[in-house]
């Protein structure tokens, strides 16, 4: 008997639909037919040994299916997935069809492809037409299908709210997996906003010209070419933009591509949704990590590079015994994300005067000093944050009467008034009585927060921390109670209108009664924060009314406190901390590993700052000198003053604590070469940089550029190595022989330094010259380099 293989991956939406046309169409034209989700097939290699026909859409085989497909009889293989198309045995005209017919998809459809394969292995049938069923659209479980938005808002009750627009997968409306989607639309309906639901094919398939995600945002989220949605809730996965799926080089995938213009159009927060791929909603509940790996690649990781924000978990996946996989919605979450995105839409709409915002000002372990605030990797926050309230002040916003005129200002003013947290020499009663106390938090309040927390977290804080009643009134040990005045917490910080700057909250700070014991906790995973974290955080969204929270420097501590790694849960610090309030952080722009950290843990929206000015480290001159002295005797043949130097060497490398291990003396030498080389390359900070407010002095940048260009990328040589092939010199005999002295009559170590010099004379030269990208030419360059080279080597060496 003729038989039909089916081979399906990729979750296995289709296979109920495929299953019930083959068992109609085998009834009527009498063959056997198999059809497998691709982790079960290996127990049907029998049978695909022996099959006439094979459909393959799977991104994964097992090796024994794979030769069984290669060794079998059948004359017929259509396989759509890359890495199988050497399977495929068809003409291009079958195979087209049959992919038409498979992706397009339904009933219909998949009838048609039976009908193919039968016709293709010498059965006398009727191959029907393709049925067109729309590539995307907009369809609501209650409201049906739309083909405009136009259309479509004309029949929606809420129409005249806050829209969002709301992305997810065609094959979820195909084949009727919209648990998940139906969650996420009633909870955003919940909130009195309304939805625009629209399935995508989301990439662009080269034989059918199927839509992208992009042009469905440019189909159903504009009208008249303007943007209707005030954010965006993305149901799908891999990249968000088009980063050429098809192109031959994987690299051209991560350069700008042009869907950033799109995405400076909608100027909305889109809103990363995360659906487990391998894990039901208990199992991440479970899981301490989070979510799977293959999650967090194609729902995290990839659409972060495009922009997406907050990767929250708000479905679970579950695989039945036949290998279809079927989404569990986390309603919880769902709520959760639908009152973010209120609040961004809150934030979007409200007129800057009446828009409250919330500066926290990172509050590093004391290490016994009283004023470790306000501060940030590379960042002179205090002064960051004046200039931010004064452009603030420019932007209609309400920041009262006074604000600090400068960083110093605003520093000694939060030192004056004490509003920090208490430290080894600063009590609450200073902190109050000083004036550094915005607010308290009484106990009713405060209980009426902890007690919505679950119950388990509830009940390992008063493990670690006491009770929170015992804790106000003082019944627990002192080292515990923490910013407690009067029985109520303090929340210390100052206000100016309608900013709050306030530092972020101790957590295992034990204030003046400090012995050293309790702040172990700070770098404890298991420790919860204190009661007084929770009093501060909540006081800020539910009393002050924060509309954004903005973390200003790197880094703090919320996104390092207890909870899963990615993928949170309401059981997880940071997640409970920044309650559903929109939240950016002011972050380095040199530490991306931590800076996902916070993006993801924190949900924050990472707002980069530069480095600050870099320039080389001009240290050991002594010894750099005494090198090239040595250097310089060896070559001349003065062998008896280099010995005179190398005793001073050996002196001087002694009192710097440079290690030596050499032998001979030319050893040594090279040793300490090396070791100065070293030191004298490492790139050191050039003062602070100032948020918003690059350098603007041209010696500063010059030094600057000189170095951030002096070392070899992956993608381009450095400006030392450019500018040594310039001038006939072997860059890398300079780098790997510091000794040497070279055909220009100096050591390679001197070299370098004097290359880096003229680099930093060139960018000079340019910068004066105002010279623009489409002004710079060979040829101005060549002339500048031939009159710095000059004045640094005292001669014409230009090749």
């Amino acid at each position: 008997m003729i038989k039909l293989a089916f081979i399906i991956g990729y979750g296995a939406l289709t296979l109920p639909t495929l299953s019930k046309v083959l068992s109609e169409e085998s009834v009527e034209h009498g063959f056997e037919y198999i059809v497998t989700r691709d982790i079960l097939c290996l127990k049907y290699v029998d049978f695909i040994k022996q099959a006439n026909a094979i459909f393959i859409h799977s991104h994964k085989l097992p090796r024994d299916v794979e030769e069984a497909i290669k060794k079998g009889r059948a004359k017929l293989v259509l396989s759509l997935s890359d890495s199988y198309s050497h399977l495929t045995r068809a003409n291009f005209d079958v195979f087209s069809k049959a992919a038409a017919f498979y992706k397009t998809g339904g009933e219909k459809n998949f009838r048609g492809l039976v009908h193919l394969m039968l016709k293709g292995i010498g059965f006398n049938v009727e191959v029907p037409e393709l049925e067109e069923v729309p590539w995307h659209g907009i369809f609501h479980p209650k409201f049906g299908l739309f083909n405009s938005t136009k259309e479509y808002l004309r029949t929606y009750p809420h129409a005249l709210k806050p829209l969002v627009g709301l992305l997810f997968y065609r094959n979820y409306a195909l084949y009727d997996q919209l648990s998940h989607i139906e969650a996420m639309i009633n909870a955003l309906e919940a909130e009195e906003m309304g939805v625009i639901p629209v399935f995508t094919y989301g990439f662009r398939d080269p034989l059918l010209n199927t839509p992208t995600v992009e042009d469905s945002i440019r189909e159903f989220f504009f009208i008249n070419g303007k943007s209707i949605v005030d954010a965006i809730v993305d149901l799908t996965s891999f990249f968000f933009l088009d980063h050429s799926r098809w192109s031959t080089s994987s690299q051209q995938r991560f350069k700008v591509v042009s869907g950033v213009a799109l995405l400076n159009k909608l100027s909305v927060p889109i809103i990363s949704t995360i659906t487990s791929f391998s894990q039901s909603v208990d199992q991440w509940l479970e899981d301490d990590k989070g979510v799977d790996y293959l999650t967090q690649v194609y729902k995290v990781i990839m659409p972060e590079v495009d922009g997406l924000i907050e990767p929250i978990v708000v479905a679970g996946s579950k695989t039945s015994s036949d290998g279809v996989k079927t989404y569990e919605p986390y309603i919880p979450h769902a709520r959760y994300i639908a009152r973010r995105v209120k609040k961004w839409i809150k934030l979007r709409r409200k007129p800057p005067s009446e828009r409250k915002i919330a500066i926290v000002l990172i509050n590093p372990p004391c290490k016994n000093l009283e004023a470790s605030v306000a501060v940030g990797f590379g960042l002179d926050v205090p002064e960051s944050v004046v200039r931010l309230l004064n452009k603030l002040r420019e932007y209609g916003y309400n920041l009262g009467k006074s604000i600090p005129k400068s960083g110093k200002e605003l520093i000694k003013m939060i030192m004056e008034r004490k509003a920090i947290s208490e430290f080894r020499w600063t009590s609450v009663e200073d902190i109050v009585k000083s004036g550094g106390a915005v607010a308290f938090v009484d106990a009713d309040t405060y209980m009426k927060w902890f007690n919505e927390l679950p119950l388990k977290v509830r009940e390992k804080m008063i493990q670690d921390w006491g009770h929170p009643l015992d804790v106000l009134k003082g019944k627990v040990s002192k080292e515990l109670i923490g910013m407690v005045y009067d029985g109520k917490f303090v929340i210390p910080g100052l206000i100016f209108g309608n900013i709050l700057i306030t530092p972020q909250p101790k957590f295992g700070c034990a204030g003046p009664v400090c012995d050293g014991r309790v702040c172990r906790v700070l770098h404890d995973p298991t420790i919860f924060p204190p009661h007084q974290w929770l009093a501060v955080y909540r006081w800020i969204t539910r009393v002050f009314k924060a509309d954004v929270v903005v973390h200003f420097g790197t880094h703090g501590s919320l996104e390092f406190r207890p909870g899963k790694g990615v993928g949170l849960s309401p059981y997880c610090w940071p997640e409970i901390t920044i309650d559903d309030v929109p939240h950016l952080y002011v972050y380095v722009v040199s530490n991306p590993m931590e800076g996902v950290i916070a993006k993801r843990r924190s949900y924050a929206t990472i707002i980069d700052h530069m480095y600050p000015p870099m320039m080389m480290a001009d240290v050991l001159d002594e010894i750099n000198s005494l090198l090239t002295q040595y250097s310089h005797a060896k070559h001349l043949g003065e062998f008896a003053r280099a010995k005179v130097i190398y005793d001073q060497l050996l002196e001087k490398a002694k009192k710097y604590n440079i290690p030596v291990k050499g032998e001979s003396p030319d050893e040594v030498v090279e040793e300490i070469h090396r070791y100065v080389s070293a030191i004298r390359g490492t790139q050191i900070e050039m003062g602070l940089h100032i948020f918003g407010h690059p350098p603007n002095n041209i010696d500063k940048i010059a030094k600057y550029v000189a170095t951030i260009m002096a070392y070899d990328s992956h993608e381009y040589p450095s400006i030392r190595r450019a500018l040594a092939d310039y001038l006939g010199l072997n860059y890398d005999e300079l780098r790997v022989k510091p000794s040497e002295v070279n055909k220009l009559g100096l050591t390679n170590s001197e070299t370098l330094e004097l290359l880096h010099e003229l680099a930093i004379r060139i960018i000079k030269k340019l910068m004066e010259m105002k010279v623009s990208p489409a002004q710079l030419s060979a040829e101005l360059v060549a002339k500048l380099l031939n009159d710095e080279v000059d004045k640094l080597f005292g001669g014409d060496y230009v090749a």
